[in-house]
């Protein structure tokens, strides 16, 4: 559940510390000002550049920095997002410039159909624009276009990679600095995102109100003509359809329905989409959001002033569409054609039918609405289930409003729109409509995108057992590795000799490009294995690197981010069209985020990567036949997971709710990281169990009466299909925490290092696993460094292994539907 306490903004450690900093600063006379040729010549510096456009911007950048110096309250952190942020800016107006300036016949481009998609706030706009986006004739402008429209590179390649870098890096700064904002605003890098962001470029827009106290800066933009603006955006979209083309866009945000008038002037031809729906909810929902947004930025939120401004804003929003809306028509009657058309959306059909609304807006705009667009329709739907953010909580009064001074300001718009009141429907018209049952999978939209309204903090998280790794987070969790390092049992395995080799074998290492994946990759490399690197984009010298290490000529690599199930399946579609046949897999890829984040089919990233990904690759080599079980008498393959020790200290799985995402901040990422492991061991030992043909004493990962699964003379080897085994290397220096902000890392990276072993020191557990021919003639094992263990009981049990198969099924079906 969001916090409602604005004006205690959620602070990381090391924010808090800065800002302290920043304060100490200004006491002794330290300037906190921006100041507008600092920014222009860190611009020049950055690029090599100097020409930004002459188009106005200079006025609206000086407004808005005289704005921000005077009335924003910057916190030191905030200062110096904001900085960076008008710098990137102009940067960005330095390279649209300059490639235009190369390349003039861009500004001829013709961008087809545009369709705009605007309404209220929180209307169901962002659910909307991306269902059309997912129509194959229609492009939108991605999250990372959006931050990036020129990026720096010699190539297309280059370019792109560096503009999903940067996007990426901007999605995790926000969900470290404010974990809640995942819940009440979704965003990813290659998701349909708002084009309001290429109109910050040009420092006119509402961005700056959402997200900082600037009032005079709000009255200045409301007196501008923003024709300028609007052809600004054309121009950034031309730069865009000349790298990316596109017969028909769909462009959303709220912005527009300010500016109307001016939208229709530059883009006559276009679709405009108004989505509805009951200004009581839409208004608390925004007032919200954006008071989240200025405690990213401001020690100061006054949300009884954020109430009264954007009360007043988006009544001035809705008076002005439908005065833009009443002129157009008279200037251009319905059924002449060259003008506008206008289309109104209720948020509660969207909800009811979202593809019959689709369709219709697309006939509108004179767009084709087959048999494929439909499907696609659908699959998207069936790829985006509504259940998966965390609750957003919200009430009027906290922004000092109540529903009928809402229903006096709005009298005339929900007359004009017949917009229903919305707790004709729910009981409470200040809350997200009430989620429907866990067990059920209903669109449910509330809000910019659909959210899910549950009031647990932690979804897929059951009751708590006794305090142990896990619990006492990164600090106890460092400890406890260290103690296991410093005071080591006897080893009850050998390491594997040098002289075993797997000449032959193919081997498929997941996150080999960087840790204990590389090290392993070398070692098994140097034992005649045939090496598949299965690494995140934008790792191609890594195939070198272990060649060169290695000494073998047979390494070749395959990409594929565990974070997104589309790439996962273009991965597996890879391998399946190149006839590979895997031997040995060691699915090794892991991270620890420092606080939520969400993946593109909305689940949490360490349950998806740790555990999702890994069931859907292995469901499709199995049925691609990459993975083939043995026949008996016959060799097993064998597949290795990496997990933790944490998962002992893990909760029991919530599995009604598996894998839902809610937001957490630093202090509950161990708690999180050891869950997610917690149902990767449970799904390695039911995994066991399904690929092991019964014997007479067979038994299945940790069950036994001794040693996990591998008793005397071990059970009988015939049954092994696949050799599936797991195991926690203990404390390895890796970058397993990549995904944290640069300063925590700075403070993490060094610890990990002096602490722990090195990569190719911990990876006897690993080759022994992959190598040892005890290993191939079991499964079930689980290894802590060089010593046989059990799992937990809870990832033992046979009855949590067949509810988490049962369950996560049904994801794995959903998942087809995202190729």
């Amino acid at each position: 559940m969001t916090s409602t306490d604005y004006e205690h903004p959620y602070r990381p450690l090391g924010v808090r510390a800065f800002n302290r900093l920043g304060r100490a600063g200004a006491n002794f006379g330290l300037s906190e000002r921006l100041e507008i040729g600092a920014l222009r010549s860190a611009a020049r510096r950055k690029t090599g550049l100097s020409d930004f456009g002459d188009d106005g911007h200079a006025e609206a950048l000086e407004v808005l920095v005289t704005s921000i110096n005077a009335e924003a309250r910057l916190s030191a952190a905030g200062r110096l997002i904001q900085k960076s942020r008008l710098t990137d800016a102009l940067v960005q107006r330095l390279r649209i410039q300059d490639l235009v300036t190369r390349h003039p016949e861009i500004e001829n481009i013709d961008l087809g159909t545009i369709i705009l998609i605007t309404g209220l706030q929180r209307a169901g706009t962002t659910l909307l624009q991306r269902l059309l986006c997912s129509h194959p004739q229609i492009r939108g402008i991605t999250g990372a276009e959006a931050l990036v429209p020129v990026a720096r590179g010699e190539t297309a390649e280059r370019s792109e990679r560096s503009r999903r870098w940067r996007a990426m890096l901007a999605q995790r700064t926000v969900s470290y600095l404010a974990p809640d904002f995942q819940a009440i605003h979704p965003v990813g890098h290659d998701q349909a995102e708002e084009d309001v962001l290429l109109l910050d470029l040009n420092f006119m827009s509402q961005t700056a109100e959402a997200t900082m106290t600037v009032p005079s800066y709000s009255r200045w933009l409301e007196e501008q003509d923003h024709t300028q603006n609007y052809e600004f955006l054309r121009r950034v979209l031309q730069v865009l359809a000349w790298q990316r083309p596109a017969g028909a866009w769909v462009l959303k945000t709220p912005h527009h329905l300010e500016f109307l008038d001016a939208f229709c002037r530059v883009f006559g031809g276009a679709t405009v989409v108004q989505a509805h729906r009951d200004p009581r909810v839409t208004l608390a929902s925004f007032c919200s959001m954006v008071a989240h947004g200025h405690g990213i930025f401001s020690d100061s939120v006054d949300a009884v002033e954020i109430g009264r401004h954007w009360h007043y804003k988006t009544h001035r929003m809705v008076e002005r569409a439908m005065q833009a809306r009443a002129e157009a028509q008279a200037r251009q009657p319905a059924d002449e054609p060259g003008g506008a058309s206008f289309v109104d959306v209720s948020y509660y059909d969207l909800i009811a039918d979202p593809i019959n609304e689709a369709r219709q807006i697309c006939e509108t705009a004179g767009i084709g609405f087959d048999e494929t667009a439909e499907r696609a329709a659908a699959q998207f739907m069936a790829a985006n289930p509504q259940n998966r953010f965390g609750k957003h909580d919200y009430r009027l009064e906290d922004f000092g409003l109540t529903g009928p001074d809402i229903d006096e300001t709005f009298a005339a718009y929900r007359d004009a729109f017949a917009v229903q009141f919305e707790d004709d429907q729910h009981p409470s018209p200040s809350a997200d409509p009430p989620s429907p049952p866990s067990t059920e999978r209903k669109m449910h939209a509330a809000g910019e995108q659909a959210v899910v309204v549950r009031s647990a903090e932690t979804p897929w998280v059951g009751e708590q057992p006794a305090r142990a790794i896990g619990d006492t987070g990164f600090i106890g969790a460092v400890a406890t590795a260290f103690r296991d390092l410093r005071n080591p049992k006897s080893p009850d395995i050998e390491p594997v000799p040098d002289d075993v080799r797997i000449d032959g074998k193919t081997c498929l290492v997941t996150g080999a490009n960087s840790g204990l994946g590389r090290a392993a990759a070398v070692e098994l490399a140097r034992r005649g294995g045939r090496m598949i690197l299965a690494c995140r984009p934008g790792h191609h010298g890594i195939c070198e690197e272990i060649t060169r290490e290695s000494g073998s000529e047979t390494v070749e690599l395959v990409e594929v981010d565990l974070a997104d199930l589309r790439s996962v399946h273009r991965c597996c579609d890879e391998l399946r069209d190149r006839g590979v046949r895997v031997d040995i897999a060691l699915m090794n890829a892991g991270l620890m985020t420092p606080a939520a984040r969400q993946t593109a089919q909305g689940y949490d990233e360490m349950f998806a990567v740790h555990f999702l990904a890994n069931r859907v690759m292995i469901d499709r080599w199995l049925s691609d036949g990459v993975v083939v079980p043995a026949v008996p008498e016959g060799d097993p393959p064998r597949i290795v997971f990496v997990s933790s020790e944490a998962h002992r200290s893990s909760a029991a799985i919530d599995f009604d709710h598996l894998g839902e995402f809610a937001p957490y901040g630093m202090k509950d990422s161990m708690r999180h990281y050891g869950l997610s492991k917690l149902v990767l061991c449970t799904y390695a030992t039911e995994l066991s169990r399904r690929l092991h043909r019964p014997g007479e004493g067979d038994v299945g990962v940790g069950d036994g009466d001794g040693v996990e699964g591998l008793d005397g003379d071990g059970p009988d080897g015939d049954g092994v299909e696949v050799a599936v085994h797991a195991l926690c290397p203990g404390g390895v220096a890796t970058n397993i925490t990549r995904g944290a902000p640069a300063p925590l890392r700075s403070v993490v990276d060094p610890l990990l290092r002096r602490l722990f072993r090195s990569p190719e020191e911990a990876v006897e557990p690993v080759v022994w696993l992959c190598c040892a021919p005890e290993a191939g003639s079991s499964t079930g094992l689980y290894l802590h460094l060089m010593h046989r263990k059990q799992v937990s009981e809870s990832a033992a049990d046979p009855a949590n292994g067949a509810m988490l198969w049962e369950t996560s099924q049904a994801m794995v079906e959903q998942s087809r539907g995202t190729q």
